[in-house]
């Protein structure tokens, strides 16, 4: 199944080994075709390649020198659905609103429509891509008039959700350049049933650690170690990871939960 990291930290880090192993992973799981990776801080860097990324170059650079970031999404692919192609690749940008949003999938949703508006159809042909469309599409109303509040965008999001839980299996990072949402639901593979295993999990760091302590290990980090909280399909360090419960959805911003 594909495999999905995301980070948020009060002060900008580099992720260095922590992003590499769990890239490494999916791959060796047998998600082999595709990663990708935006770094989120003021704007928005996505990087991604439909290869293997045991294979790839830029992931071993960015490993070493990938840009400082106060946000992380990023996505392991195993296809499911589209074939093997820059277009079919996570995670998923576009600007709503004066800011980069950015989308990353895990399961299979089935979907009827997408929606009419032409900026919002899909560039490839997954139903991740036209998930993240849809939730666009509801997003749209709330941006036309600058920042809309938190409570009413989580709302939003939240309906979103419950709706694609009942049509498929829908675990996702979405970022809307302020605040980062993780929905956990259940682990699914297209004709291969339902798991009963978590469908992400969550470690929240302190910050109180200095540089290249145990809570900062797989992080360049300038100074002490900043407040960060991770959420990842599996586990990616020996650190205390709590699965989330089916059907949660929880906001993040400077490392913390909001």
């Amino acid at each position: 199944m594909c495999q999905l990291f995301g980070m948020s930290t009060r002060t900008p880090v580099r992720v260095r080994f922590r992003w590499e192993r769990f890239a490494s992973q999916g791959a060796v799981a047998g998600n082999p075709d595709g990663w990708g990776v935006a770094y989120g801080g003021g704007d928005v860097q996505v990087m991604r390649e439909p290869v293997p990324a045991v294979d790839s170059e830029l992931v071993r650079f960015l490993a070493e020198h990938g840009p400082l970031a106060t946000t992380v999404v990023s996505h392991v692919r195993r296809a499911t659905q589209g074939g093997r192609i820059l277009s079919n690749t996570q995670p998923y940008a576009r600007v709503l609103g004066g800011f980069t949003h950015v989308f990353a999938h895990n399961g299979h949703v089935p979907l009827d429509a997408i929606p009419e508006s032409p900026w919002l159809r899909p560039v490839g042909d997954t139903d991740s891509e036209a998930l993240f469309c849809l939730l666009l599409s509801r997003l749209e109303p709330l941006w036309q008039h600058g920042v809309p509040p938190l409570e009413s965008r989580c709302e939003v999001i939240s309906e979103f959700a419950g709706e694609m839980r009942r049509r498929g299996a829908v675990n996702f990072l979405y970022f809307d350049g302020l605040t980062m949402f993780a929905h956990a639901h259940r682990r699914t593979i297209p004709g291969e049933g339902i798991s009963t295993d978590p469908g992400l999990y969550m470690t929240l760091r302190s910050g109180n650690g200095p540089a290249g302590s145990g809570s900062c290990v797989g992080m360049d980090c300038n100074g002490p170690v900043p407040e960060q909280t991770l959420i990842a399909t599996v586990p990616v360090d020996n650190g205390i990871w709590e699965p989330m419960e089916e059907g949660a959805l929880i906001r993040l911003e400077q490392g913390r939960v909001v």
